[in-house]
C-alpha cells in the first residue's frame, strides 16, 4: 500500500508540473503576442534613426540580401541581415547595411553607411552586449566610432594592433576588431552591387 501512495503522488506530482508548465507557456506565448509589434516597431526606429544620421536627408529603399550573406558558412564572419540604397535629389548616395559581427559578450549589430565614392560615411553600433565601460565604448564614445567615417571603403581597414589605423578601444581589442570587420563586410557587399 505504501508502494501506491509513492506512484500515485509521483503520478500527481508530474500532472501538477504539466499544468504550470502549460499555464506558463501559454502566458508567454500571449506577452510574446503582445510585445513583438512593439519590438519591431523599436527596431525600425532605430535603424531609420541610425541610417538618417550616417547619410541624412536621404531615401532607403531596401535592397536584396543574398542567404550567403544572412547565413554565412564561415561561423565566425559578420552576417548581414539586411540594406539599403540612399538616394539624395534622384541621385545614389550610397547604401546602409546593416551587419551582425560577433564580439566578445556576441553578435553586435551595426549600421554601416557606405558613400557612392566609396569611402565610409559612418558606423553606428544599435546593439550590442559588450562589457560596460570596455567594449560598450564601441556604441557610448562617438569620438571612437566617428575613426570610420571618411576611411576607403575597400574592406582592408585593420586596427593598430594588426597593422592598420583604427585605433581600438583600450581593453576591448576584440569588439574594435569585430566593429573593424563589420564595416569590412559592409564595404564587400556593397562592392558586389555595383
Amino acid at each position: 500500500m505504501n508502494d501506491s501512495k509513492k506512484g500515485g503522488g509521483i503520478v500527481m506530482l508530474v500532472v501538477v508540473l504539466g499544468l504550470i508548465t502549460l499555464i506558463c507557456a501559454l502566458l508567454l506565448g500571449v506577452v510574446n503576442q503582445i510585445t513583438a509589434p512593439k519590438i519591431e516597431a523599436n527596431q525600425k526606429a532605430t535603424l531609420d534613426a541610425a541610417m538618417a544620421e550616417i547619410i541624412p536627408d536621404a531615401k532607403f529603399e531596401a535592397v536584396d540580401v543574398s542567404d550567403d550573406y544572412k547565413n554565412p558558412a564561415d561561423k565566425n564572419a559578420a552576417a548581414i541581415t539586411q540594406a539599403f540604397k540612399a538616394t539624395k535629389d534622384g541621385q545614389d548616395a550610397g547604401y546602409c547595411v546593416e551587419v551582425m559581427p560577433k564580439g566578445f559578450g556576441g553578435a553586435l549589430t551595426l549600421i554601416v553607411g557606405i558613400n557612392s565614392d566609396g569611402t565610409v560615411a559612418g558606423t553606428k553600433v544599435t546593439a550590442h552586449a559588450e562589457t560596460p565601460g570596455l567594449g560598450a565604448k564601441a556604441q557610448q564614445d562617438p569620438s571612437w566610432i566617428a575613426q570610420f567615417a571618411g576611411k576607403a571603403a575597400d574592406g582592408s581597414l585593420k586596427v593598430t594592433k594588426d597593422g592598420g589605423e583604427i585605433n581600438a578601444i583600450t581593453g576591448a581589442t576584440i569588439t574594435s576588431r569585430a566593429v573593424t570587420k563589420g564595416v569590412n563586410t559592409a564595404a564587400q557587399f556593397v562592392a558586389t552591387l555595383g
